[in-house]
């Protein structure tokens, strides 16, 4: 054998010595493990990524939203691919329904002062995807609905009846003003407040309901609101 053909051998003896040696090393096999493992997270680890209790993580995986395995011990062992979908697919739900959730703006008009602070401490607990603003009159409301129309209006109307006429007609006027009536509603304890043969626009847009107002009341209508409007 001459020199070229012994020293091509003998490099290729090394290699192959060489490849053995990677194979055999513990710092090859540790580094492949580590690899293989970082693509699953335990189940704390998982809902630390997500920002969400191990509790819920189990459910998701159970429901197939996550995948998953459990090792011998027991213990879950959570896709790392499959964090990163559903990650991805929340934000992109998320996004779509901020794009399409517009609060409705509900305008409440409480004359009596004791009423309107319940009312209104009520409103912020309940915590409805609507936004409720509070007036003392009508007047003060109207003049607010120049610069910021809502969608709905709520009058609770405790005055004389005769007052309650006038304000009746002065919302049925308002409403023949615009382009688009109104939606109003009226709640008094008055009977036949609103004449059964008007069928105008202008009136055809309020609607007059039996009171008195109450928290029991109002919860209920805004829970129709948010129902109507799909939020």
């Amino acid at each position: 054998m001459n020199k070229p053909q012994q020293l091509s051998q003998k490099l290729t003896m090394t290699d192959d010595r060489s490849a053995i040696a990677m194979m055999d090393s513990p710092i090859a096999v540790k580094h492949t493990t580590e690899s293989t493992m970082a693509q699953f997270l335990s189940t704390a680890e998982a809902a630390r990524m997500l920002g969400l209790s191990t509790t819920l993580v189990q459910t998701l995986v159970d429901q197939g939203d996550l995948k998953g395995w459990k090792t011998r011990g027991g213990h879950r062992r959570i896709s790392l691919d499959s964090i990163q979908d559903y990650q991805n697919a929340a934000r992109s739900a998320m996004g779509a329904v901020t794009k399409s959730m517009v609060k409705p703006r509900v305008t409440v008009v409480i004359e009596k002062p004791q009423i309107m602070g319940k009312l209104m401490a009520d409103s912020a607990v309940w915590k409805f995807p609507v936004e409720v603003t509070f007036f003392e009159s009508v007047t003060e409301a109207l003049l607010e609905l120049s610069s910021r129309r809502p969608d709905m209006l709520v009058v609770e109307m405790s005055m004389p009846r005769s007052h309650q006429v006038k304000t009746l007609q002065a919302l049925e006027n308002f409403n023949s003003r615009g382009r688009s009536p109104l939606s109003v509603v009226l709640v008094t304890e008055e009977k036949d407040l609103l004449s059964p043969n008007t069928s105008s626009p202008a009136s055809s847009s309020i609607q007059v309901v039996s009171g008195p107002m109450s928290s029991i009341w109002l919860h209920a209508y805004l829970t129709g609101v948010v129902a109507s409007c799909q939020i």
